[in-house]
């Protein structure tokens, strides 16, 4: 080959390589910018394309978070829980036959006002409503014994006393009873002034008294003395009505009736609990009888028959120490009360010791509160299926263990 074809061939290679180096840059710079140009397109579309009636243009991607949204922000129902606690009898005060010494004002001079009920207050503060049965009068006034009448105890605290109760978290009290107008017309009088003055809520007879929890939910009440009265029944059977027109979601109904120191209601007591709850009270809570009395569950409302005693200065050695203390919490959702019955009882003594009655009620635990839970459920057994688990829960008991409770009955009775 001679050394001019070797040059045309070296050449040719030459510019070939060249060529082939520039388009192979070529392509290169060409990838790179399509790469480039697909992000921003992908961007532009992202930020530009969105749903268009004009132009017909649909953005899936939009569409996809309308929708996620639409299903992450659809309306949640409003629940509402509204806790209520229930008491036996307040009898803050002495009765006219007390000396000084070991009285319930002796015990005020020495400890004060937080001392009665230290061990429930916060108890009674954590709930949204508290309410008792203030079984005295609240006055100065000098005690005048009736000597024609069958009053045998008459019970009369200080005015201050109402103080005992709002210290430790109560709202509410009940004055239909045989002990309000133990110091006559003025002594009643009197007992409801010491109550306005520390903000204490009552209701007796006539006048009904509501209550407005932090939510805006409002708890009405009524009381009265009704053993055998048709006037006092009317005050709770008015009772009820005007607080259903005042469109109050609670109602409560105190009931002062049955036979103290008797662990059963009788029949008047049920047949008048269960018209109650027919007219609309939801939920009635009896006292008098100074011991526990049954719980009961008519048309889906709860009646709690007797609570027993409280903070109880009437007496230096109660007829029965023990007692207890009613809870339920009642649910709203969209501000409707739905029918679920979320309740409990918890034992107390009414005195931190049984050898004496020292004005300060305590917690029952231990075997004491278990004992006391399984009388709680013995005095339940003839008005259905409500029962108290260990924990003072309420609970319905099956049908077959209601009936072997009836036959153990039974045979118990038959022995004696």
């Amino acid at each position: 080959m001679t050394s001019g074809i070797k040059k045309h061939i070296i050449c040719m290679m030459f510019f070939l390589g060249i060529l082939l180096i520039a388009t192979g840059c070529s392509r290169r710079k060409h990838e790179e910018k399509n790469e480039d140009n697909v992000t921003v397109a992908e961007t532009e579309s992202e930020a530009v394309i969105e749903p268009d009636a004009e132009s017909g243009y649909i953005n899936e991607t939009a569409d996809t978070a309308e929708d996620d949204s639409i299903s992450t922000t659809e309306r949640q129902p409003d629940v509402r829980t509204i806790t209520i606690t229930a008491t036996g009898d307040c009898a803050l005060g002495p009765i006219q036959t007390h000396g000084y010494g070991g009285s319930f004002h002796a015990y005020y001079d020495d400890y004060g006002e937080d001392y009665f009920l230290e061990d429930f207050k916060e108890l009674f503060e954590n709930d949204d409503f508290t309410l008792v049965n203030l079984e005295c009068t609240l006055t100065d006034r000098a005690v005048y014994v009736d000597e024609e009448s069958d009053k045998e105890f008459y019970i009369v605290g200080r005015p201050e006393y109402a103080g005992i109760l709002t210290s430790s978290g109560v709202e509410g009290c009940s004055l239909g009873n045989n002990h309000t107008r133990d110091v006559g017309v003025e002594g009643l009088e009197d007992t409801e002034a010491s109550c306005d003055a520390v903000g204490l809520l009552w209701a007796f007879n006539s006048v009904t008294a509501i209550y407005e929890t932090e939510d805006g939910y409002k708890i009405g009440f009524v009381s009265s003395h009704v053993s055998g009265s048709v006037d006092r029944e009317n005050f709770i059977r008015n009772g009820i009505e005007e607080l259903k027109q005042a469109d109050v979601d609670i109602i409560i109904a105190c009931c002062h009736w049955g036979e103290e120191k008797e662990y059963y209601p009788t029949d008047y007591q049920i047949k008048l609990a269960h018209e109650f709850v027919d007219l609309g009270a939801d939920l009635i809570i009896g006292n008098h009888p100074h011991v526990v009395q049954g719980v009961e569950c008519y048309n889906g409302k709860v009646i709690c028959y007797s609570f027993g005693n409280f903070c109880f200065g009437a007496s230096h050695f109660p007829f029965d120490f023990n007692s207890m203390v009613y809870q339920q919490t009642f649910t709203f959702v969209d501000g409707e009360l739905q029918p679920y019955i979320d309740a409990s009882v918890i034992p107390i003594c009414v005195s931190s010791t049984t050898e004496t009655n020292d004005f300060h009620p305590v917690y029952l635990n231990g075997e004491r509160k278990a004992d006391m839970l399984e009388r709680i459920n013995t005095y339940c057994e003839p008005y259905g299926y409500v029962r108290f688990d260990e924990n003072g829960e309420l609970y319905y008991a099956e049908a077959e263990d209601v009936l072997k409770e009836s036959e153990q009955s039974d045979e118990e009775q038959s022995d004696e």
